[in-house]
């Protein structure tokens, strides 16, 4: 007999006769007993694999949607024994290498539950916090106050700003600063990972101080994921991200009607400083760079070229946003990188590609004009404004505390 021979035949089904008319509780009564047993039909026709993701919940769900290799998409956890300065022995993982990556399948979280915010052994405890692009003034009030608190001990991006920099100095705050320069970051994010544990160790209470906002290009995921192999689940603290602060720090409006509609953030460099994939042009489209300076000319040249990007252009270079000595750079995606070149732009520097760039600056704006041979690949320097069938860039120079006058 089958499963549907089963349900005919039994009481629950009953063909209604001239006595008994159905009602609306007759409908729901049926239908509480028919569902379960039509679910159960459905089911015995389905294959087993099918059946385990319908019934075993999220966790099935990831492993019938990806590879087992996820299981072991992290580093090998070889650990060594520490001592917390009670004789109690505890391990802790190794921080010799960055996780480990699987480059065909998604990486998934393989931690079932968060640790606990404070280290059950060491007392110990993290905060990852933004800084923001680089003015004391536009810190969160949260980060002011960890970052001025003699009793934490910091550990400092190398682009957090030398202003913020010495509100901490003014505090006597315990700092550390780290050697991110191009080619090394994975031998510093060690280094990182090791201070952060040597702090937890000793029960410190660690704020890592990252420039911008932690979750915007900064690894503050990759951070969070180590710090929980640590033991501890960190709190975090957004900041003001260069994205959208430093445009609008130099007149440079992300969206505007009739301009753009639409805004996308995009890394200079992706994983193992490979190039990420490029974002087509569109006449109403806002591009915001982080961290792209140092191959301007390459990502200039790709767009142009590979995304169809007009030559024209327009593209604006924020350098230091939010600090005294900010400077913003505007020239077109065929000059930019010569203007670059020549003004010696250096990160942190945030680039806003789109015809936003020249909404609201004015002339007035402009100290210094620059027109450029592009053909010949030189710089001719020249008073006044650059006439507008001529290719050319200009500068901007920045006033008290990075507004623009």
């Amino acid at each position: 007999m089958t499963i549907f021979e089963a349900i005919r035949s039994s009481q629950l089904v009953q063909t209604p006769s001239a006595a008994m008319l159905p009602t609306r509780r007759h409908h729901h009564r049926a239908a509480h007993y028919l569902v379960p047993l039509l679910l159960t039909a459905m089911l015995l026709h389905m294959p087993s694999s099918t059946i385990a993701f319908l019934t075993t919940g999220s966790q099935s769900q990831a492993a019938h949607r990806y590879p087992s290799s996820l299981q072991n998409a992290y580093r090998d956890e070889s650990s060594f024994p520490l001592n917390n300065g009670n004789d109690q022995q505890q391990t802790w993982p190794s921080t010799s290498s960055s996780p480990q990556q699987n480059d065909d399948v998604p990486q998934l979280s393989k931690f079932k539950s968060r640790p606990p915010k404070i280290h059950p052994d060491s007392g110990g405890r993290i905060t990852l916090v933004g800084s923001g692009p680089g003015s004391p003034s536009l810190l969160t009030l949260a980060a002011h106050s960890l970052i001025t608190d003699p009793s934490n001990l910091l550990i400092v991006d190398r682009l957090v700003s030398a202003e913020i920099r010495t509100l901490m100095d003014e505090a006597g705050v315990n700092y550390k600063i780290a050697n991110k320069t191009p080619g090394c970051q994975m031998a510093a994010q060690d280094e990182i990972f090791e201070w952060c544990k040597e702090g937890l160790r000793n029960g410190k209470h660690v704020v890592r101080l990252k420039i911008g906002d932690p979750f915007v290009f900064g690894r503050g995921g990759e951070e969070v994921l180590q710090f929980r192999q640590f033991g501890v689940e960190p709190t975090v603290i957004p900041g003001v991200s260069a994205a959208f602060s430093a445009p609008l720090l130099a007149s440079i409006p992300v969206t505007h009607r009739g301009i753009s509609n639409q805004v996308v953030m995009c890394t200079g460099y992706g994983k193992n400083n490979t190039s990420p994939d490029l974002i087509q042009y569109h006449p109403e489209q806002t591009v915001v760079f982080l961290m792209a300076v140092g191959r301007l000319r390459k990502l200039c040249d790709s767009l142009i070229h590979q995304a169809g990007y007009p030559p024209q252009t327009p593209v604006g270079i924020v350098e230091r946003a939010g600090c005294p000595e900010q400077r913003t750079v505007v020239g077109t995606m065929e000059s930019i990188a010569d203007l670059a070149e020549r003004y010696n732009v250096r990160p942190p520097s945030t680039i806003v590609v789109g015809e936003v760039v020249n909404v609201l600056l004015t002339e007035e704006d402009f100290v210094e004009v620059v027109k450029i041979k592009v053909e010949q690949g030189g710089l001719l320097e020249s008073d006044g404004v650059v006439d507008s069938e001529e290719r050319g860039g200009m500068i901007v120079k920045s006033g008290h505390h990075g507004l623009i006058v």
